[in-house]
């Protein structure tokens, strides 16, 4: 079992510790980050990239030689972060003995913390994994697109305190992600195009979230109100119960006095 940690921080500085831990070859242009590590215990790619509305998408693609757990240091309490599997699997727990959840192809989690405690990924010996994560700095973003910023603070972070959402299948955010890898423009034009595509990612896990909280209540709803209906039922039961059962004393009553 191999134990990686990696301490937040800015993009460049996680990507330039990847790079020294690992003897890694790293390319990096206008906030566009690509790693290729190629060693005893990791082979792959790591590609990030950051725009100046606080958010950062990172795409991993890697196969681990030995079982191995990479420890993430506590994020700010403002931010929220995205995991989107691709292929393969992987756990997530916080902290090594935290509960295990396990993150499938096209399976999604959102994961908001005020734990000081580090989010652990658990990966297996030999077995290719890629996957996304997405995070969302919802304090120092720029002023543009307040209004998806406000929408992610509304839906994930106002909410719980520890907001741990996993979500199924979505075929819409597949999509999107595919159109996320299948972008080869460069430069300012491949920036704009990626940025449009995670955004739209983001209102996508926004509608999911706030759709599957909204069902939730709505089933409550119905069920209480079903059980308010049952309950208005109960005293006209009694009330025909009791006519019934007085009717049919009367009509024995009657029919006793005529034999007699």
């Amino acid at each position: 079992m191999k134990n990686i940690y990696l301490n937040t921080g800015t993009i460049n500085e996680v990507f330039n510790e990847l790079e020294t831990s690992f003897k890694g070859i790293l390319n990096s242009n206008n906030n566009e980050f690509k790693l290729a590590l190629d060693s005893d215990l990791i082979k792959g790619n790591i590609d990030g990239v950051t725009f100046i509305n606080g958010i950062t998408s990172v795409q991993v693609s890697l196969t681990f030689f030995d079982d191995t757990l990479l420890s993430i240091e506590s994020f700010s309490k403002s931010s929220v972060l995205f995991a989107y599997c691709t292929e393969g699997t992987m756990q997530h727990s916080y902290g090594i003995s935290g509960y295990k959840s396990t993150l499938r192809k096209h399976h999604s989690r959102v994961v908001t913390t005020k734990r000081s405690i580090n989010t652990i990924l658990h990966f297996k010996k030999n077995k290719a994994v890629k996957f996304f994560l997405i995070k969302v700095e919802t304090e120092q973003a720029a002023p543009t697109n307040n209004s998806l910023i406000s929408e992610l603070k509304k839906t994930f972070l106002q909410k719980e305190p520890n907001y741990n959402y996993h979500g199924l299948q979505n075929l819409k955010i597949a999509a999107k992600f595919k159109q996320l890898t299948a972008v080869t423009a460069h430069g300012m034009t491949g920036h704009i195009m990626k940025k449009e595509i995670l955004e739209s990612i983001l209102a996508l896990e926004i509608e999911d979230n706030t759709d599957n909280l909204l069902k939730i209540s709505q089933a409550i709803r119905r069920s209480t109100l079903n059980q308010i209906n049952e309950l208005k039922k109960i005293p006209n039961f009694i009330k025909n119960y009791a006519v019934e059962t007085i009717y049919s004393k009367v009509i024995n009553s009657k029919n006793r006095i005529i034999i007699k």
